[in-house]
């Protein structure tokens, strides 16, 4: 026999009684470590499916509360754009108002100058009277000083006619 086998045969009974203990140790465990290994592998079962129906609860909370965070958002989006409808409202209102108001200063300005206008052309033919009293006061005088002549009369009220026309050439009355 060679030395391996040899190794064997004489390992044999080292070998049974290993196996024995071997086999020992497997009943003992089997009998009192595997309820309590089954137990702890159940507990920790049962704590995974407990934390997987936790996370799958707070999902569909976070999903919820998405849901209503993004519908406040809308309405908030909606109230934001109805606010901007209303300022432009406000600001068109605004400017038409300034427009109106701007408008009547301006039609009050125009009286105001019209107003104006009309007064200096008041003043104006006041002074056209004056002058030509003035001027029919001269021409009395001269009357007056000379003979009293009708064709010199005539002759004197065309040239104070000429004479007003020529300084008043557009006619003022």
């Amino acid at each position: 026999m060679d030395q391996i086998t040899a190794f064997f045969y004489g390992h044999i009974p080292d070998f049974l009684w290993g196996l024995a203990a071997f086999v020992i140790f497997v009943v003992i465990l089997l009998k009192v470590g595997v309820k309590q290994v089954l137990t702890a592998v159940d507990a920790r079962e049962a704590k995974i499916r407990a934390d997987l129906a936790g996370a799958e609860q707070a999902n569909a909370s976070a999903k919820s509360v998405k849901a209503d965070l993004e519908a406040k958002i809308k309405a908030h989006e909606a109230k934001i754009a109805e606010m901007m409808a209303e300022a432009r409202r406000d600001g068109e209102a605004l400017k038409a108002s300034m427009v109106e108001d701007a408008r009547k200063e301006q039609d009050a300005v125009r009286v105001r100058a019209l107003r104006e206008i009309e007064a200096a052309r008041h003043a104006a033919v006041l002074a056209v009277r004056g002058e030509v009293a003035e001027i029919a006061l001269l021409i009395a005088q001269k009357a007056i000083h000379e003979r009293f002549d009708p064709r010199k009369h005539e002759e004197l009220v065309t040239l104070a006619v000429e004479a007003f026309e020529a300084r008043n050439p557009g006619g003022v009355r």
